[in-house]
């Protein structure tokens, strides 16, 4: 079996996966709505995924590493729909050609989004088309890579005069952290058939950042 099979396989099986979610009334009135779409498609026998790099200017998450995603809109029909929009708003990715396989456990910003991150397989390599006032920059990363032990590491971050480490990825090519490299690492967790708790470790990281 390719790794591009297995993989596959591992993502049809997230379908049957009851993510961890937050309760509505668990988080302050403040934290939006939004969705974030991890979208992956064949390299070969093997599999690719996509990030951003968000230009300065951006009110939120200046600078850092992201998958497409962002705020739900009033006309979006579903929160499904909208990390699909914001695909292909950012990145000219076509909602048609995605297929959603599932979602990962509830997630947070520090920018009071309350995130869901969805999972997308595409049959072949999109032809992508970054907005230059969203996207800075386009990384492409090779799954296989994303798995190996020596690509993961810590990243160190300060907030609200707080300082503390959270999940990272450094390979050739790119680098990844915080809320991304967290929402990366329960997928990856997930394809290695490994436990995961990252919902729950999210929830008690928002009541004790954020005082929820």
């Amino acid at each position: 079996m390719t790794f591009r099979e297995f993989f596959f396989d591992r993502l049809e099986a997230l379908g049957q996966r009851q993510p961890h979610t937050f309760a509505p009334d668990a988080l302050p009135g403040e934290h939006r709505p939004a969705a974030v779409l991890m979208a992956f498609w064949p390299a070969g026998e093997g599999v690719q995924t996509v990030f951003t790099k968000r230009p300065e200017h951006m009110p939120s998450h200046p600078g850092q590493v992201s998958f497409p995603g962002g705020r739900m809109h009033a006309g979006d029909a579903s929160i499904e729909e909208t990390a699909l929009r914001e695909a292909r708003e950012e990145l000219g990715i076509d909602p048609a050609s995605v297929r959603i396989m599932g979602r990962l456990d509830d997630a947070f910003s520090i920018a009071r989004h309350h995130v869901i991150p969805f999972v997308g397989w595409i049959e072949e390599r999109p032809r992508l088309a970054p907005d230059a006032d969203e996207v800075e920059e386009v990384i492409i990363a090779d799954v296989e890579t994303l798995l190996r032990p020596e690509t993961h590491c810590l990243h160190e971050v300060t907030h609200n005069n707080v300082r503390y480490s959270t999940q990272a990825f450094r390979w050739d090519g790119g680098y990844v952290w915080g809320l991304t490299a967290d929402i990366l690492l329960e997928l990856l967790l997930w394809v290695e058939g490994k436990p995961s708790n990252r919902g729950l470790i999210r929830f008690e990281n928002l009541r004790r950042i954020v005082g929820a």
